[in-house]
């Protein structure tokens, strides 16, 4: 008992202990946030810092909530952070309101908890609904004389109002601290400036919106005008304060030197002691420069402003106490002058002021802040151009005269010279131009002689020995020399720096002075060593070199080099090209030499196989450029260097002594090699540098190096660890990789990407990668080479389906992996939920242990909420995939262990409503997760991310739309029932009120609207009551305690202007909306406790006018509204924000046309009558001047233009007079208008001279007056006595490059010229200062761009003078033209360019256009003996071998402008280049339209691009073919003609090809005949168009193919080879059948198209095809359903058409026409219609044809359609329209009666040849088309013997001989008998019943036959031209369509 009362003392002790030694709870972490401000939907960044940091910290994240009534903050956790974040950082999202924050940090266990930090506030200018904070006065700017008032409103009574300052340190207070809190308001005011956040924080813990206001001190600023003085000219002062307000007075000040302060002191004007009201004051008299001050005060005691910035008003007129003088006196000052400032006058100090205006500021200074002041003389110079003024200001308080002084930059003198390289003998010219130019210069010439160490000395030249102005030429120049030249200006004169030397060079040595060149070699290459050494009659000596680059170089040898007595030694990294010269200490310069050095070339190793076959060679090709000749090669072999990290080169044994070919073939070579060569030159002396190695790779081990590859598998995947690994006979190694993107190609060694340890490298590759490896040993051996791609690790995608469970239903698992492969093992798992880990686990399904081959599975029997997995494995040892993400399958039914229960029970569930989820079941832990689906992507997380999870139970609030499904999962394993929830915002009702206006006695309804509506809701009605303090307060109307279930309401008596609101409720508890935006019934009647009156009391207003709005009544605070509307919107809005509320009072101007409504609103809450209020735009006149070019002497008319018009106006008229000094116009009245006129129009007359006019407009009494109109003018180009313009250069046309002087003339000394510029959309009047350079009276300008414009001088005497119209022209891009365009032997190449405008300081630059295929255009490399240009512009190009290609700029010194290039131009060659050559294929001696032309490029590069010239016109193959890499494939379908030609990537061109491709000919097939007779042969004949010779000719079977709906050409069997002749002969031909032909042409043959085919018909069916017709008569119908069935051995069938279209055949299959179902095709026709029909199978068959018509008419004959066989019956009927059968029907046989009785039909029992023809039915005198019907006649078989056949067929010999000799002797005698087959119309009888029908009849063509019956053959395809009957007869009349056989000769 005493052990254990000791331990309690003990424990108590330990307690103490560690509660003292816990630092933790000292420590106080500091908090950041990322923002201060939030931006719509940024998120908020927190950071807590703990010191000392330590990785064992928690961080907890807290909402810092104010707590009003304990007058700090409470704290809340974060959502989501309460078991806190091992991150030191946490971010939140969604944060749309001002919030606060604050952390504190946790570690140990038990766990210790430092402070709270300090809390940070996230401010946002949202309000929150629950607290904002409203700003008066609400403006952009507040002042120290401001009375600000910060109101808080929103669900709380109680507020506290806070401020922010970040001052140092931070400074946050209550208003208590800085203002007086009453209730809800916080009023202050500051004295002094200040910036500082304000808000509000209320008593239920809410922040409201924070507000930033700054605080200015008021400001005056005051102006001068003018400030210039001209000679008894009043200075007006305007003092201007911010803020404005009446209850200002100013108070005026002259600004006095006070150089004891080093200030001025405030001397106040005359009269302006006590201030003044307005805020101007002239003074009078003022002669000298002054300066002037002013400041404002206000209030009782007054408080002032700060004294303005001083201004001057300056004078030029000296004081007699002040006077400035300037040195030295010249008209111009330079940059480089001494300037001296002398003050004089009353003895004592001086300082000296300068005044400088800029674009941007204005800038006042002393002379020490620019100059030295000594005593009464200020000295400066100026290092940049610089216009300013100038003043002293002495001790005694005087201000001198003020001076305008300008510093001009100092001009630079530059020197060029006529050549550059002097011949001997020859001049050279000096040209020295001054930059910028200007006139005045004198110019001094000067000889540079080189001064030790790096400088010249300057000899004048000799004196007007040969001086022009600008020019200078020193004859007999011999040797090189130096010259120089400088320019004077003024007197006492100022010099410019010498210019630049420059020397001109000779080639011939002195003799006191040469230069020697060693080695002495035509190339030089950057890796010589060049030694230049000076010689002649010196000790000391200098190298120089000159440069031509973009700035010209010249420098000494000891920059570039490194000079030894008279030596000079260098070597150059890279290409250069410079002249080089010695200059002697005696000034003696040498010989110059030109010296170019190119860059030493490196070769180009390729190989012709990158892995070896076994047996092969390799062929290794040695590229050097410059290509030449004297190159020779050496082929080396890299051996590994392991200890060097290199290859070292063993020459090969066969070429130790180099080849001369670039190329050398390596036999034998059965491993792994490297190669690399080099080129040499001049015995040995020099070498390139060795190429880069290329590789040689064999999968074939080398004995003593091979490498392996584990894990020996066929893939292999970037989870892998790869080990490489080598092995030989040596003991060290390294594994090389090789890598080809597209972009480049990559070697590098194991250590770079993996592991090397001895003969292995391991790595393993993150990423995707295809590469070859290989070992190289420390013994020089390469081993074998590997081919290795490392494939992306596979990730499965698992998909359930369905998503959601229904009863019975099984769940189908899907499992996909990515990148799919074969091989594949499927692992299916149940994901049980782990709560501990936040995760799942995951449970292999029964049965499937092993994994299944399919990639799918099939789950029965779950009912409940599940989630699955799955994963894939592959290979020996088994490669695993990733678990897949889970994937849930839901499921409504709650399981016994997990159910889900939500609340509100409610259909509808509404944003920012709180919502609770409580899970029920078999555990005590619990979690709640929500899947979300979007457009873009699913969600998937659980309720401590977006709620509240406290114990089983999960509280969130959603503030936006959503809709996501919720499920628990318990601590067990378990899910719940899944439940479905949407939440969408509760509805802000609209409320409409009607009337808006009352009408007296007139109720109101209110309606209110609520989306989505409800039978639901319940609407309650509320009268808006203002609320000066926070908007509206809501009074419930009576009658409206509960609610209606209507959603509109009346209230009735309502007679004054007053406002309402409703809001809607919902469910129980009941859910309200917000309150609706309050609407306002206004009313005009007046109420005594609140009226408005509106001032000044007009019919209309206009937006200068001052209005102002007066509320009274009995309250005394008050706020004026207005509610403005417009198509778009509309506004309702409080004084503060459009005008400046004072006490009752709101004054505003609209600066634009506005209609609104006004009203009152009291501080009692009361409506005054509402007033409605449209303020008009003041007009400003227009004036109307014509004409504006007057002819001399002629009237003006004027007319002003007021909008909107009025018949009020009066209009005054005036003369827009210049004013220089006011840089404006003053306006004179015109004589005898100063009352103005009643009417707009006014006649000026007499006007000869150019002239400004302008008017306005007055009305009303007392009168307001519109602004002046903008002046117009009438122009005139005669010149006035007083002021003329004249233009220089005086040119007809003036272009952008010409220097363009405008020159003023007249009886003033002051000008300023004007321009005048009209476009579509707008005018410009501007001066030229703004667009050029004003010098006294002139105007000087260029404008580099196409302007048109009128110009007029105006001067200071207030005259106009004539107008010039001006266009300033474009310079076009020069035009080049080469002569010759194609090359021939010895001829010199002609350039000329053309461009306007012409100059003598026009250049022109000659250059070669080189093919710069990466920029898809040409780049431009001066020609070398066009460096300084030409002033020719035409140019001569000798020795031009190749085809080549030129351009030219041209360029103006004057404007330094030069154009664009010309569209480049070429000279063609015929001979190939060296590096370039085109070929064309096929060799043919003509090419066709339609042929592939391939024109191919072959040279020195890899980049090639093929190019065109057509029509004038130059195009690339890309635009016209195929560029396939050297390649261009193109065809063309039209005739043209062009030149080709190839361009390389290395600039080079090739030769050029002349191509012309011709028409590819158009084949017109014809087929005679075009029926079938029985035995008849089929002539086909093939015409040629455009006719040709050498065409070989192709004949075709026309195929049917229906499945391209087209047809396949079978050759026929004597045309393989083609023919010679146009026409082919068929015979034995029985059935319908098409025929095709096309020719060809050269060879390679060209094969034209197929002609069109053309089919040769034939009645007779075979047993593969056959169409049959029904109804089963040759006559149809209109509208009538006509059936056309296809039978035979086909499966597959289409129906064809031909028809007579427009005089030509048209063919189409049914398709088109009709509706083909299987092998039937049906159509009809609603007009009269012929056409032939037949079939075509799937196998290539055709049927008999049949000619079908469609006739327009009420009765037709019945005949057969198919030719009736002889002995046969027929019968034959007529039927009308209705099909009725007939009776008493007479029928006609060739148009003679064959049948009149009662009967309907024509029979005949056995039909003969006789029966053959015509026929025709009447009934009751209506008379049907006719038709023919054709009989088939039949070969009888004999039964007699064989010899009686013989002897009958010997006597039909000599009888058929007898025939023919008779036949021939009657053709001689009557000439030729036969049928025509030309259709034609016929001559209709005078008493034909049917005159006037459509009838024509076929004359077909029969040879002389005798009685042998045969079909009648048709014209062109099948007969379409037979008429309406069908096929014509021999004895038919020209009544109907029938067919005659007529002779030519008449008989």
């Amino acid at each position: 008992m005493g052990r254990t009362l000791l331990c309690v003392p003990g424990v108590v002790l330990l307690g103490v202990l560690l509660c003292r030694g816990n630092p933790t709870a000292k420590t106080k972490p500091v908090l950041t946030v990322s923002t201060l401000w939030l931006s719509p939907g940024a998120s908020v960044t927190l950071s807590c810092e703990v010191k000392p940091s330590s990785a064992a910290w928690t961080f907890y994240w807290y909402k810092a909530l104010p707590d009003v009534s304990l007058e700090k903050y409470r704290y809340e956790l974060v959502p989501g952070s309460g078991e806190g974040t091992k991150n030191d950082y946490y971010q939140i999202n969604g944060q749309e309101h001002t919030a606060g924050y604050a952390c504190r940090a946790g570690r140990g266990s038990p766990e210790l908890l430092t402070q709270y930090s300090e809390p940070k506030l996230v401010w946002s200018g949202v309000s929150h609904p629950a607290a904002s904070l409203a700003l008066s006065p609400m403006r952009t700017k507040h002042y120290t004389v401001d009375e600000i008032q910060l109101t808080c409103s929103g669900k709380s009574t109680l507020w506290k109002v806070r401020r922010y300052r970040q001052y140092y340190p931070s400074d946050v207070s209550d208003c208590s601290a800085w203002g007086k809190m009453t209730g809800s308001t916080c009023n202050f005011s500051s004295r002094w400036y200040q910036k500082a956040v304000y808000w509000c924080e209320s008593g239920t813990g809410e922040f409201s919106n924070a507000v930033n206001v700054t605080i200015h001190p008021p400001r005056a600023v005051l102006t001068v005008s003018p400030s210039w003085l001209s000679p008894k000219a009043s200075v007006t002062l305007t003092c201007q304060v911010e803020p404005p307000s009446t209850l200002w007075r100013f108070y005026w000040y002259r600004a006095v030197p006070d150089q004891s302060k080093y200030s001025y002191r405030y001397d106040p004007l005359r009269g302006a002691n006590k201030g003044t009201t307005k805020n101007s004051y002239v003074t009078q008299g003022q002669k000298h420069t002054a300066g002037y001050a002013c400041r404002a005060g206000r209030g009782n005691p007054e408080i002032f402003t700060d004294y303005s910035k001083i201004t001057l008003s300056w004078s030029a007129e000296s004081h007699p106490a002040a006077s400035l003088t300037v040195r030295p006196p010249r008209d111009k000052l330079f940059t480089g002058d001494e300037i001296q400032l002398k003050c004089s006058g009353s003895p004592g100090t001086w300082r000296v002021r300068r005044f400088r205006q800029s674009p941007y500021n204005s800038d006042v200074s002393d002379c020490v802040s620019w100059g030295t002041m000594s005593e009464s003389s200020c000295t400066f110079r100026s290092r940049w151009e610089q216009t300013a003024v100038y003043w002293c200001e002495s001790g005694s308080g005087q201000l001198s005269n003020a001076l305008n002084v300008t510093v001009h930059a100092t001009p630079k003198a530059v020197l060029t010279a006529s050549t550059q390289w002097a011949s001997p003998g020859a001049s050279v010219i000096l040209s020295c131009e001054v930059k910028p130019s200007s006139p005045g210069w004198r110019l001094y010439w000067y000889k540079a002689v080189p001064e030790q160490p790096n400088t010249y000395k300057y000899y004048p030249l000799p004196e007007k020995a040969h001086e022009t102005l600008q020019h200078y030429v020193v004859r007999d120049q011999k040797h090189t020399s130096g010259y120089a030249c400088r320019a004077g200006w003024g007197f006492p004169e100022f010099f410019t720096n010498y210019s630049e030397s420059k020397i001109v060079w000779s080639a011939e040595s002195h003799p006191a002075a040469a230069l020697t060149v060693s080695p002495a070699r035509d190339t030089l290459y950057t890796v010589d060593e060049l030694q230049l050494t000076c010689t002649g009659s010196s000790g000391d000596w200098r190298v120089r070199r000159f440069r031509p680059y973009y700035q010209s170089d010249v420098s000494d040898c000891s920059v570039w080099g490194m000079m030894t007595d008279s030596s000079c030694i260098f070597n150059s990294p890279q290409y250069h090209k410079g002249v080089y010269w010695c200059e002697s200490a005696s000034g003696v310069l040498s010989n110059a030499v030109n010296i170019t050095i190119q860059a030493t070339p490196k070769p180009v190793l390729t190989v012709s196989t990158s892995w070896l076959s076994p047996g092969g060679s390799v062929t290794l090709r040695c590229d050097i450029k410059p290509a030449s000749t004297k190159w020779r090669f050496y082929w080396n072999k890299a051996v590994p260097d392991l200890a060097e990290n290199k290859y070292r080169y063993e020459l090969l044994s066969d070429t130790v002594g180099g080849t001369v070919q670039g190329s050398h073939v390596v036999h034998g070579e059965t491993h792994t090699a490297v190669y690399a060569c080099r080129a040499g030159r001049e015995k040995g002396q020099f070498f390139t540098e060795y190429s880069e190695p290329k590789f040689v790779w064999s999968a074939e081990s080398h004995p003593a190096a091979s490498l392996t590859v584990s894990p020996a598998r066929e893939k292999l995947y970037i989870v892998d660890d790869i080990q490489l690994k080598c092995a030989g006979n040596s003991a060290d190694w390294r594994v090389r990789r090789f890598r080809q993107s597209y972009y480049k190609s990559d070697l590098s060694d194991c250590s770079s990407w993996g592991t090397m340890n001895g003969p292995l490298c391991t790595f393993s590759n993150p990423f995707y990668r295809k590469a070859v490896y290989w070992c190289e040993s420390g013994a020089g051996e390469f081993s074998n080479a590997v081919n290795i791609t490392v494939e992306p690790a596979p990730q499965p995608l698992l998909t359930a389906s369905p998503p959601w469970l229904s009863p019975g239903v099984s769940v189908t698992l899907t499992c996909e992996v990515k990148p799919s492969s074969v091989g594949w093992r499927f692992y299916w798992y149940k994901t049980v939920p782990h709560l501990s880990e936040s995760s799942y686990k995951y449970d292999p399904l029964p049965d499937v242990t092993t994994g299944t081959v399919e990639n799918a599975y099939i789950v029965y029997g779950q009912k409940h909420t599940a989630g699955y997995a799955c994963r894939g494995g592959k290979g020996n040892p088994e490669l695993f995939t990733d678990y897949s993400e889970p994937k849930i399958v839901w499921s409504t039914a709650s399981n016994p262990q997990a159910s889900l229960t939500v609340s509100p029970k409610r259909k509808k569930l509404f944003v920012k409503e709180k919502i609770q989820l409580m899970c029920t079941g078999g555990s005590a832990d619990w979690r709640v997760n929500r899947f979300r689906q979007s457009y873009y992507q699913s969600e998937s997380s659980n309720c401590t991310v977006w709620g509240k999870m406290t114990g089983s139970s999960c509280t969130f609030i959603s503030p936006e739309n959503d809709e996501s499904v919720y499920w628990c999962e318990s601590g067990s394993g378990e899910f719940s029932n899944a439940v479905n929830i949407t939440l969408k915002p509760a509805p802000r009702p609209q409320l409409t009120v009607s009337p808006s206006w009352r009408r007296p006695g007139a109720s109101v309804t209110l309606s209110c609207e609520v989306e989505p509506p409800s039978a639901e809701w319940r609407f309650y009605w509320y009268k808006a009551v203002p609320d000066l303090s926070k908007g509206y307060t809501y009074d419930l109307l009576p009658g409206s305690t509960k609610g209606t279930v209507q959603d509109s309401f009346v209230v009735h008596g309502q007679e004054h202007t007053a406002g309402y609101a409703c809001r809607a409720g919902i469910g129980n508890p009941e859910i309200f909306t917000d309150y609706s935006e309050p609407k306002i019934v206004w009313s005009a009647e007046s109420r005594s406790a609140a009226s408005l009156t509106v001032s000044p009391t007009r019919d209309k207003f206009y937006i200068v006018d001052n209005i102002q709005l007066q509320c009274a009544g009995s309250s005394s605070d008050w706020r004026v509204r207005r509610f403005s509307y417009s198509y778009d919107q509309s506004d309702s809005s409080n004084c503060s924000s459009w005008g400046t509320m004072t006490g009752s009072s709101c004054t505003f101007i609209s600066p634009r046309y506005h209609r609104a409504v006004y009203w009152c609103e009291s501080g009692s809450g009361e409506y005054s009558n509402a007033v409605n209020i449209t303020v008009n735009i003041s007009p400003k006149p227009t004036l109307f001047v014509f004409p504006s070019w007057p002819s001399p002497g002629a009237s003006v008319t004027l007319r002003c233009q007021v909008e909107p018009p009025s018949a009020e106006w009066r209009f005054y008229w005036y003369k827009a007079v210049p004013d220089l000094s006011q840089n404006n116009y003053t306006h004179e009245p015109l004589p005898g208008v100063t009352v103005g006129t009643v009417e707009n129009v006014y006649i000026v007359h007499g006007q000869k001279h150019t002239t400004g006019f302008s008017c306005r407009a007055g009305k009303q009494n007392p009168e307001y007056f519109t602004g002046y109109s903008d002046p117009r003018f009438v122009w005139t180009a005669e010149s006035h006595p007083a002021a003329s313009l004249t233009v220089s250069p005086a040119r007809d046309k003036l272009y952008i490059v010409d220097d363009i002087q405008l020159k003023c003339a007249g009886s003033s000394s002051d000008w300023r010229v004007w321009r005048f510029r009209q476009s579509y959309y707008k005018s410009d009047l501007s001066v030229c200062s703004g667009w050029g350079t004003m010098t006294g009276s002139s105007c000087t300008f260029n404008n580099l761009q196409y302007n048109v414009a009128l110009y007029w001088c105006e001067s200071g005497a207030g005259e106009y003078s004539n107008a010039v119209n001006i266009t300033m022209h474009l310079v076009q891009k020069p035009r080049l033209t080469v002569s010759p365009p194609w090359l021939s032997p010895g001829v010199a190449v002609t350039l000329h360019c053309e461009v306007e405008p012409q100059s003598t300081r026009r250049r022109f630059y000659w250059y070669k256009a080189v093919p710069d295929l990466s920029q898809i255009k040409f780049r431009y490399d001066l020609l070398p003996d066009s460096v300084d240009g030409t002033i020719d512009n035409s140019f001569v190009i000798h020795k031009q071998k190749h085809t080549a290609g030129y351009a030219c700029i041209a360029g103006w010194e004057n404007v330094e402008y030069s154009t664009n290039f010309s569209e480049p131009q070429f000279v063609w060659s015929a001979d190939a280049h060296p590096a370039a050559s085109l070929a064309v294929s096929p060799v043919r001696a003509k090419l066709f339209t339609f042929d592939e032309v391939h024109l191919s490029c072959t040279g020195d590069s890899a980049d090639w691009r093929v190019r065109r010239f057509s029509e004038s016109s130059y195009s690339d193959c890309s635009v016209w073919g195929v560029m396939t890499g050297s390649l261009c494939t193109f065809s063309s379908r039209w005739l043209h003609n062009a030149v080709y030609w190839c361009e390389s990537g290395s600039g080079e061109f090739s030769n050029a090809l002349n191509i012309t491709i011709h028409l590819a000919p158009i084949l017109q097939l014809t087929a005679s005949p075009s029926w079938l007779s029985h035995g008849a042969s089929v002539n086909l004949s093939c015409e040629v168009d455009p006719p040709s010779d050498g065409w070989r000719y192709y004949w075709y079977r026309a195929v049917p193919d229906l499945s391209r709906n087209d047809y396949r050409y079978e050759l026929l069997p004597d045309s393989v080879n083609g023919t010679g002749q146009d026409s082919l002969v068929i015979h034995g031909q029985r059935h319908t059948v098409g025929y095709a032909c096309r020719v060809g042409y050269g060879n390679p043959e060209f094969l034209s198209r197929h002609s069109e085919p053309k089919f040769v018909c034939s009645p007779v069916s075979s047993p593969a095809a056959s169409l049959s017709v029904s109804p089963d008569r040759a006559q149809h119908f209109t509208n009538e359903s006509v059936t056309l069935n296809c039978g035979g051995n086909s499966a597959e069938w289409r129906v064809m058409m031909m028809r007579e279209l427009s005089s030509s055949l048209h063919s189409d299959s049914c398709s088109t026409w009709g509706s083909m179902n299987g092998s039937s095709c049906t159509f009809s026709s609603q007009q009269f219609y012929k056409a032939a029909f037949w079939c075509e199978s799937e196998s290539g068959e055709l049927s008999n044809a049949v000619n079908l018509t469609v006739q327009d008419e009420d009765l037709l004959l019945v005949s057969p359609v198919h030719p009736v066989t002889e002995g046969a019956s027929v019968t034959l009927s007529c039927i009308t329209r209705e099909q009725n059968q007939l009776s008493n029907v007479i029928f006609y046989h060739n148009n003679e009666l064959r049948q009149n009785d009662s009967r309907g039909e024509l029979k005949i029992s056995a039909v003969s040849q006789s029966d053959e023809g015509f026929y025709k039915c009447e009934h009751s005198g209506d008379v049907s088309p006719q038709s023919w019907v054709a009989i088939e006649a039949v070969l009888k078989k004999s039964s007699s013997s064989f010899s009686v056949m013989w002897a009958v067929g010997t006597v039909c010999v000599i009888v058929f001989i007898v025939l023919l000799l008779l036949l021939i002797r009657f053709i001689r005698l009557k000439g030729t008998s036969y049928f025509y087959d030309l259709v034609r119309p016929t001559k209709e009888p005078a008493n034909d019943p049917k005159k006037g029908q459509s009838n024509s009849y076929s004359l077909l063509k029969f040879k002389n036959t005798g009685n042998l019956r045969r079909y009648p053959e048709r014209d062109d395809n099948c007969d379409l031209r037979a008429g309406a009957a069908g096929r014509s007869s021999p004895a038919a009349s020209n009544t109907a369509v029938y067919s005659e056989v007529r002779s030519t000769s008449g008989h």
